[in-house]
């Protein structure tokens, strides 16, 4: 017995030796923030009437940061929200917030994989992406306190291409968060250090803030290891949560609570439905959620898919605005080119695909009988943004035939995009033509007339198209 009370003895002596303790204060001018979260992110406490903190933050932790409270933002004049501050041997860190506009109205705007790897990516990017973007952004501001944030791989594996991507972003005039991607670790190391780059131009990879009513958290996703084997993609990982991430959550949620609604930025989708698998830790992930109202928004995959896990938990994974990484302005898997815009307006939100070639209201892409590749027998509606809550039904001759099928396609605008880029080139094989399930299928009998096809959103918004089979 008095072993073991040694033993532990030690134990919390080494604990406290690895710790430090550190105060600060969370203002907004002169006025004082109570109750603001406060973590290195492991530990956390919350600000007192007087906005004053202490933490005791571990020896190897980087950052001191808060989660800024709702109807409060830092500053974000670099391209960086500055939430955060580097721990050095200063014992005293304080935060200076500004007010935004009353209300609990917003927009959320939801980029995926940047993914610049020179000079040329960033030029492409700074022209009608982040042109549209920052319109976007400024006239949704107008009406209602308005961010952006990205969804990871900002970078290619060249991180010098983070300073130019900071600059290019400050000039949206909002807050522009990122979550790190598998491209923008170190990629010849793994571990946390493989983080450190990305850190130090945009802080924490574990963060969150408040949004109206609702809780914003953006989390890396990506268990780096490091050791490339080729040069042109990234070093090696699994999509996962690291265990830090998941204390990180663990601490975060006790301050939560139960019932608020939740938006998770990360890199990865959670499940991924072309392996039908979970990643590292998805399931527990979503087993710390249970009682929340959560929408997953993550990127990676360049493709464009929603899934409801539970009816309170679902996830979006928009296709990337860079579409096939800069070579074509559609995705690989029939999506055009574009962000996710979420709106929360008096309780209510909704969200749809902003295309940044095409006007708003293009949400649905109708494909002729025999211009499909792998279903040329059908007639087909490419609906980019569908969950399990939409409907697409069909008609022939007048007669109603139903539902449509589920098919894997791929819009034949891309094919044609990437093919005419690489000509007679061998196309690189995660640029090739990637089949989707986001595909409805309408299979007309042997001499019909007319189909009619009938997109409906949850929202009901609605897409009719009639196809012509016999010439007039």
């Amino acid at each position: 017995m008095k072993k073991l009370f040694i033993l532990l003895l030690t134990a919390s002596l080494c604990l406290v030796a690895e710790a430090r303790r550190v105060s600060g204060k969370v203002v907004c001018g002169k006025e004082a923030l109570s109750g603001v979260i406060v973590t290195d992110g492991a530990s956390f406490t919350t600000t007192g009437r007087n906005g004053k903190f202490k933490l005791d933050v571990a020896d190897d932790a980087r950052f001191v940061y808060i989660v800024s409270p709702s109807g409060y933002q830092p500053d974000f004049s670099t391209g960086a929200p500055q939430f955060y501050q580097a721990l050095t041997e200063a014992k005293r860190y304080s935060f200076q917030l500004n007010r935004t506009r009353d209300g609990k109205d917003f927009t959320i705007l939801a980029v995926s994989d940047p993914q610049m790897k020179h000079e040329r990516h960033l030029k492409k990017f700074c022209k009608a992406p982040l042109q549209d973007l920052t319109a976007q952004a400024q006239a949704h501001d107008s009406l209602r306190n308005t961010v952006v944030v990205a969804l990871g791989d900002a970078a290619w594996n060249e991180l010098n291409m983070f300073e130019p991507y900071k600059k290019a972003i400050a000039k949206t005039g909002v807050p522009f968060y990122n979550v790190i991607g598998n491209h923008d670790f170190i990629q010849n190391i793994g571990g946390r250090a493989a983080q450190k780059t990305y850190e130090d131009f945009f802080g924490p990879t574990d963060w969150a803030f408040w949004l109206g009513g609702d809780l914003v958290i953006g989390l890396n996703n990506i268990r780096f290891r490091g050791e490339v084997d080729d040069p042109v993609l990234s070093g090696k990982y699994n999509e996962g949560y690291p265990d830090w991430t998941m204390d990180f959550m663990r601490g975060l949620l006790k301050y939560i609570p139960k019932g608020t609604h939740i938006f998770i930025a990360q890199h990865s989708p959670t499940y991924r439905w072309f392996k039908n698998e979970w990643i590292v830790n998805g399931r527990e992930m979503l087993s710390l959620l249970d009682g929340y109202k959560v929408d997953f928004i993550s990127g990676h995959t360049h493709i464009s898919n929603n899934h409801i896990y539970t009816p309170e938990i679902r996830e979006h994974n928009p296709a990337a605005i860079c579409g096939a990484w800069w070579e074509t302005t559609w995705c690989n898997d029939g999506t055009p080119r574009g962000y996710k815009v979420f709106d929360s307006v008096d309780g209510k939100l909704s969200w749809y695909w902003h295309n940044v070639d095409y006007p708003d209201d293009f949400q649905v892409e109708f494909i002729e009988k025999g211009q499909s590749r792998y279903n040329p027998a059908y007639c087909i509606a490419d609906v980019w943004d569908y969950d399990e809550n939409w409907t697409v039904c069909w008609s022939q001759d007048g007669v109603d035939m139903g539902k449509a099928e589920m098919v894997k396609d791929v819009a034949p605008i891309y094919i044609e995009q990437i093919e005419t880029k690489f000509g007679d080139k061998p196309i690189p094989k995660y640029k090739r033509p990637r089949k989707n399930i986001h595909y409805f299928a309408a299979k007309p009998s042997e001499g019909a007339s007319i189909v009619t096809m009938t997109v409906t959103a949850p929202d009901g918004r609605s897409w009719t198209h009639e196809f012509k089979l016999k010439d007039e």
